[in-house]
């Protein structure tokens, strides 16, 4: 994180706000009244923030601006009143919010594909790429150099899947970890609030502020580090599984050591999830089943499909069994982990170009599940998760998720910045 800050905020937040007016389908409103009162608010207070400004997932609450959720669901929703908690942290802890970025419909996706709200988007040899979502204007704003951090969300992925595909930080927590107050919810039993990042100092600066707890130490000492057999990402494109190979192969050579292990409880996870009844869909269609029953119109083709398609399997299936398993599952994990910290790819696939995701819906909605298979798993786990991009020179940032079991987000933070550091 820069280090000149609180004095210089009003200019760093001016030139946010012009950085932000000159990028397409990134931000669905930009809060200039609201920058200037968080930076009076830096400069007086000071604060572990102080002058950063800072771009918020329009699902969350920010007082006296309309909350979208990037739906034409909640076009007459009522501005909000008061800020989300986690927005109330960041202003607190001297954050200035420039603006909300855009999302897919409802967070219901991990693509950040939205035809009616924005799609941001990366240019790679002259074809179009997406971002990954749901957090995709947020990812997309960090990415872009507009803000260095911004809210996400996460439920199956949608901090982390956007972080790989744009070479940036990002950090699913533990789930309360983070206060949740002010978040539009997907699915409550996995929503938490998740965060974007330049870089790891960043990252973990504004962990301390959202948890409310001391900066964890950088860089840290040494951990274990596990690899998942290869079996368990055995449905990864093969250029996926050849940079991650390549990419650990590198850090060995700094003297990281990793052990490869078989993490049954990753495994039985997502069979059981394969089997039966998503929670996500279950919660999904509770809060918006009746009204898609009523007005289908009133959402993107996307959330229709997937509404419908949880309607159809709730018929027969139930997302019981999952909840059931839960609990045993995250204690064995914790004991297959045993302190070590779990080293994987994020994404089983690279990001798919937009006219690849706009092909059929068949297609996009592969790509979805797709990209949800290696940080779904992990979400029914509680597995606090971040995503790091790991630079070579001559070649593009590599992305590796590091996961350890509940609670120890910490000792996930730690080995972040010690890996930053050391590559």
């Amino acid at each position: 994180m820069d280090d000149d800050r609180g004095a210089d905020g009003t200019d760093r937040a001016a030139q946010a706000l012009a950085s932000a007016r000159d990028t397409r389908d990134i931000f669905l409103r930009l809060t200039p009244a609201r920058a200037a009162r968080d930076c009076a608010h830096a400069t007086a207070s000071g604060g572990p923030l102080a002058g950063v400004p800072y771009a918020v997932k329009d699902v969350f609450d920010v007082a006296g601006t309309r909350t979208s959720g990037a739906s034409q669901f909640f076009d007459r929703r009522p501005p909000a009143e008061r800020d989300a908690e986690a927005v109330r942290r960041l202003a607190e802890a001297g954050g200035v919010c420039i603006g909300k970025t855009t999302l897919s419909e409802l967070a219901y996706s991990g693509l950040g594909v939205n035809d009616r709200f924005g799609t941001p988007l990366v240019r790679r040899a002259g074809v179009d790429h997406i971002v990954g979502g749901s957090s995709s204007g947020s990812a997309a704003a960090v990415r872009a150099g507009v803000v260095p951090v911004a809210l996400g969300s996460d439920t199956s992925g949608s901090a982390r899947i956007p972080a790989a595909w744009t070479g940036i930080f990002g950090f699913r927590p533990s789930l309360g970890r983070y206060p949740a107050a002010g978040l539009v919810p997907l699915a409550p039993t996995l929503d938490t609030v998740g965060v974007l990042a330049v870089d790891a100092a960043t990252l973990l600066t504004t962990d301390a502020v959202l948890a409310d707890e001391p900066r964890v130490p950088e860089p840290g000492g040494p951990a274990t580090f596990l690899l998942p057999h290869d079996e368990y990402l055995e449905s990864c494109d093969r250029v996926v599984l050849e940079r991650f190979h390549r990419t650990v192969e590198r850090l060995q050579t700094f003297g990281i050591r990793f052990v490869r292990r078989r993490i049954e409880s990753l495994e039985v996870t997502r069979a059981i999830h394969a089997k039966h009844l998503a929670i996500v869909e279950e919660e999904a269609l509770a809060a918006y089943g009746r009204h898609f029953e009523r007005v289908p119109d009133l959402f993107g083709a996307p959330v229709r499909r997937r509404l419908a398609r949880a309607r159809s399997r709730a018929r027969e299936r139930s997302a019981a069994p999952l909840r059931q398993a839960m609990r045993a599952l995250r204690a064995q994990y914790r004991r297959e982990l045993g302190g070590a910290i779990l080293v994987s790819p994020p994404v089983e696939i690279d990001a798919p170009s937009l006219a690849q995701v706009r092909s059929s819906p068949e297609t996009e909605d592969e790509l979805n599940g797709r990209a949800l298979r290696l940080t779904m798993a992990l979400s029914y786990l509680d597995s606090p998760s971040a995503v790091l991009p790991v630079r070579a020179a001559g070649r593009p940032a590599a992305s590796l998720q590091l996961s350890a079991a509940s609670g120890e987000d910490r000792h996930v933070l730690t080995a972040v910045a010690h890996i930053d550091t050391m590559a």
